[in-house]
């Protein structure tokens, strides 16, 4: 059986029947002398319906010309003869979260899995097989095997994992594989539910477009477990059911919009050491309904404050783990403390009391410039727009973090934090910037401690992004990647030496050598 590398040639079929059509539309005249037109207006009416396939008679230009040009086409699609050296198929299967997707009670895994054992059924005797499992690692089930069994058995062995697939890795094992023999012309074949691949891969994408349910994230600290649950479909009511520590504690119902999100939050006992959140109501995949997560037991540590700022209270409290403990600064040595803030201007965090190495001009002074913020973890996600300073001291010692023209303003160590202006000479407390400013100081100085309780979770989150099976992608059949792997014998060359045959002839009949002869002859 022929089947042919370049299809995407086949429109050029025409060609061949173009020629005949020029072939009836021509019209030849021959120049000759008659008494008398008068009874061909009565004639010319049966001539022309007879005329047009009357030129097609005794021309051996027209059956010539027109293999030719079938010749060429073929030659263009690159035919091949089936069923003569066997060669490599490479099998990529896609074993992400979002293959365990069930539609009509089957999985995406098993109905590519079922696709591809029919693939395998029809491939010749002596093909190489290779089998990728792409995970978030690549793993070779199957190497170069011709042993058909030991495939099917590889394959149905198959199973998916809770995380994603690095196909594209995968793919690139495959190609280097189909290097290493070129004359194999081994096919690369990916079996996923939403692979989109490049030239000279096919794709097998199983499964149909599903609506979904998940819990997309979950937390539980002392006293409360916090879930969010994802919606990838349209508008519903679900049904979440909390326990802890195995033990059923409560059940909401929640009313999520299409393509939203809505957060749940449960009482759960302050000694609980695993919270689980559960999605009742099944859907198209059930891995991500159920997720399992260790409670975090905070330890609350103290922070000495000597000034009076009521800006700067309220953002240390939206950490629930600190206590805020009012000082003076005489008694600031001897207050026991995880962090002592001090000073007005500056302003001096630190987690040891009375050290510091920063060093501060005597006088304030209007600033050098407007603010702008170095790339530090002091300054992330700042932007300092419209903050403006009415005095300052420029400070030293550390790394700068913000400046005000050429004059360090903010800087920072290991230990310690110094803002060298007076809160209440600037505008920052009411801008958005200032609790964040005061949050990426307390995660330098006093990251936030957490004990964990050492339980093994039974399920942990699902990934989001394998979540979303409400579209899968069409199939993809590379014709070239196709034909490689069924292809024998190439025939292109032989075509097109028959082309070049006929083309000469062509060349040799057009000219009419003998129609001078005959005409001579008549003399």
């Amino acid at each position: 059986m022929i089947s042919f590398a370049a299809p995407q040639f086949a429109w050029a079929l025409a060609l061949p029947a173009g020629i005949v059509i020029l072939y009836l539309l021509r019209r030849k005249y021959l120049p000759t002398q008659v008494p008398s037109t008068f009874l061909w207006q009565a004639a010319m009416k049966d001539h022309a319906a007879n005329r047009p396939l009357q030129r097609l008679r005794k021309n051996l230009l027209l059956p010539v010309q027109f293999l030719a040009a079938l010749l060429l086409v073929l030659g263009l699609m690159h035919p091949c003869l089936e069923g003569g050296n066997a060669s490599r198929t490479v099998m990529i299967f896609d074993l992400s979260g979002s293959m365990q997707a069930v539609t009509e009670g089957r999985t995406r895994l098993e109905t590519a899995k079922e696709r591809a054992l029919e693939m395998l059924d029809g491939m010749p005797a002596g093909e190489e097989i290779t089998v990728l499992a792409a995970e978030e690692e690549i793993r070779q089930v199957v190497s170069g095997s011709t042993d058909r069994e030991d495939t099917r058995r590889a394959i149905l062995g198959l199973a998916c994992g809770r995380g994603g697939a690095d196909l594209e890795k995968a793919v690139g094992l495959a190609e280097a594989i189909r290097r290493e023999d070129r004359e194999k012309g081994a096919r690369i074949i990916v079996f996923s539910d939403d692979y989109i691949p490049p030239e000279g891969v096919s794709a097998v994408n199983a499964g149909r477009g599903e609506e979904n349910r998940a819990v997309y994230a979950l937390t539980a600290g002392e006293g409360h477990a916090y879930a969010r649950i994802a919606n990838f479909g349209g508008d519903c009511m679900v049904t979440v059911i909390c326990s802890s520590d195995s033990e059923l504690r409560e059940a909401k119902q929640v009313e999520i919009p299409a393509g939203e999100t809505a957060g749940v939050l449960f009482a759960i006992p302050e000694d609980s050491r695993t919270a689980e959140i559960r999605i009742r109501e099944e859907d198209a995949l059930a891995a991500d309904n159920r997720a399992e997560v260790p409670v975090e037991h905070s330890r609350t540590r103290t922070v000495a404050l000597t000034e009076d700022s009521l800006f700067l209270e309220s953002a240390l409290k939206v950490r629930s783990d600190l206590k805020v403990l009012r000082t003076s600064a005489e008694a600031l040595e001897t207050t026991e403390a995880d962090l002592y803030i001090s000073g007005h201007s500056p302003v001096i965090f630190s987690r040891r009391s009375g050290e510091t190495v920063f060093t501060w001009t005597e006088e304030e002074q209007e600033p050098a410039g407007s603010l702008t913020a170095e790339e530090t973890p002091i300054t992330k996600g700042l932007t300092l727009q419209r903050v403006f300073l009415r005095a300052c001291r420029p400070v030293s010692g550390g790394k700068a973090a913000i400046r005000a023209g050429g004059e360090t303003v903010a800087a920072y160590t290991e230990d310690g934090v110094i803002l060298g202006f007076a809160l209440a000479d600037s505008n920052l407390p009411l801008k958005y910037d200032f609790p964040i400013l005061i949050q990426n100081i307390l995660d330098w100085l006093l990251p936030e401690a957490v004990e964990t309780a050492v339980v093994a979770a039974g399920e942990t989150l699902f990934p989001i992004e394998e979540s979303d099976v409400r579209t899968v992608a069409p199939d993809r059949e590379d014709a070239g990647n196709v034909a490689a792997g069924r292809q024998g014998t190439d025939l292109t060359g032989w075509v097109l030496g028959g082309f070049l045959l006929l083309l000469v002839a062509e060349f040799i009949l057009a000219r009419e050598p003998w129609a001078g002869r005959r005409r001579g002859t008549a003399k």
